[in-house]
């Protein structure tokens, strides 16, 4: 299994459609979510220019009501904030008010980025 895999079925636990960055199908049913794992380079390194990378993902929710998309960026919240993720303890880096986009029909968004 890949890190994304395991933070997949981390999150599953909290309830919902939960896909993998890539393998969201053609037509989904709402609401739902997306994780992409992102390492990000070293922030230290040594003499010899290695280093431990950032580990961070983006969890992405949609859903077509204002309630749907902030219960579930909630569960999230609740599923990763302050919880050992792969033996770190994982917080939220940054999070988006929800945006509505008009060239998908009105569906709701709100992105979640998180570090361990």
């Amino acid at each position: 299994m890949s890190t994304t895999d395991d933070l997949v079925a981390l999150r599953q636990v909290a309830g919902g459609r939960v896909y993998a960055m890539g393998a969201v199908p053609a037509n989904p049913t709402y609401p739902y979510l997306v994780i992409g794992y992102a390492p990000a380079a070293p922030v230290v390194r040594d003499l010899a220019g290695g280093g431990d990378p950032e580990r961070r993902f983006t969890v992405q929710h949609f859903d077509r009501t204002i309630h749907g998309v902030e219960d579930h960026a909630a569960r999230s919240f609740a599923t990763f904030d302050g919880r050992e993720v792969d033996g770190n303890v994982c917080w939220q880096e940054t999070a988006t008010p929800a945006y509505r986009d008009a060239d998908d029909n009105g569906v709701l968004s709100i992105v979640h980025t998180y570090r361990y």
